[in-house]
């Protein structure tokens, strides 16, 4: 049988998430300025566990989920590297996230290109385990031999319904094997 996606999680990448990825995040010399991407944890956990596997313990002793992901470094060469996906914290309950996505050689320090349409990051599983991690742009979406169109159909249905609701940011998930989707609009 061959390797094939059974998961693909996206969300839009709006201006202050790119000052994130360069760790330009910080507004002020006091503090803040969190570098990470942030998911409503109520729906996304469920779906977030299946790509992030393997228990881990992050900072505090406060367990965290990581998964290896490949992503294509700035060469064109496939490399892995881990993400960590963390729980709701006391001060944001109702949000999971993945973090310190600045140090993350898959998302961080990424110079984005802003011509090509809305920007989103996806993960993708794949029936072999293994979950790629990549920048999908507005415009290459709309080809079939990059983005497989059950999933690229997802982020464009989703758009349409953000926009009926004045241009929202969107994000979501689409599962394969079930052949549902799910998309939360800012």
């Amino acid at each position: 049988m061959s390797v094939r996606p059974i998961l693909f999680v996206y969300k839009e990448i709006v201006p202050g998430d790119l000052r994130k990825l360069v760790a330009e995040s910080n507004d002020s010399q006091t503090g803040g300025g969190a570098r990470d991407l942030r998911f409503p944890a109520a729906t996304f956990n469920p779906v977030m566990h299946r790509i992030f596997t393997v228990d881990g313990v992050g900072r505090g002793g406060r367990p965290i989920r990581t998964a290896n992901v490949t992503y294509v470094d700035d060469q064109g060469d496939e490399r892995k590297t881990k993400l960590h996906y963390w729980p709701p914290t006391a001060s944001r309950k109702t949000e999971g996230r993945i973090a310190q996505v600045h140090a993350s050689p898959a998302l961080g320090g990424q110079i984005l290109s802003t011509d090509k349409g809305r920007i989103f990051v996806v993960l993708t599983k794949y029936s072999d385990g293994e979950v790629r991690c990549d920048f999908a742009y507005e415009d290459e979406l709309k080809d079939k031999q990059l983005w497989a169109p059950e999933a690229s159909s997802q982020i464009f249905k989703c758009m349409a319904s953000a926009a009926a609701r004045t241009n929202r940011t969107v994000q979501g998930y689409y599962d394969f094997d079930e052949g549902t989707g799910y998309c939360h609009a800012d």
